[in-house]
């Protein structure tokens, strides 16, 4: 079971269910790899136009951030194996949960009072 506010993200990769993490780290290292913001390959997802090693470059630290030990070997047949549009619908939870990290749901009753 994952936990969202902990950065906590499943990945369903064909056959295979992983406990992805997304933490600051992996943040800076899909951006550093991918050569661009979060908003930016969010855009190019949505658009289409990521190309499948970038697909990879995104789902591998999220993956090993969440306890697994993998290579981006494994990644790559992973996604092979459940198809690149499977595989972006993955990339597209994982964004969408990295550009949301570090907000904090808080309290239901302070929301709407206004605090």
């Amino acid at each position: 079971m994952t936990n969202p506010k902990r950065g906590e993200v499943e990945i369903q990769l064909g056959s295979r269910t992983l406990t992805g993490k997304v933490t600051l780290d992996s943040i800076i290292r899909i951006e550093t790899t991918l050569g661009m913001g979060l908003v930016e390959a969010t855009r190019k997802l949505s658009e289409g136009s990521m190309t499948t090693l970038q697909v990879i470059q995104v789902l591998v630290p999220i993956i090993r951030g969440g306890g697994n030990d993998i290579t981006e070997k494994d990644v790559r047949g992973y996604v092979w194996d459940a198809g690149l549009a499977d595989s972006m619908r993955e990339v597209g939870k994982v964004l969408i949960n990295a550009l949301s990290a570090g907000r904090d749901e808080g309290n239901e009753e302070e929301a709407e009072a206004g605090v």
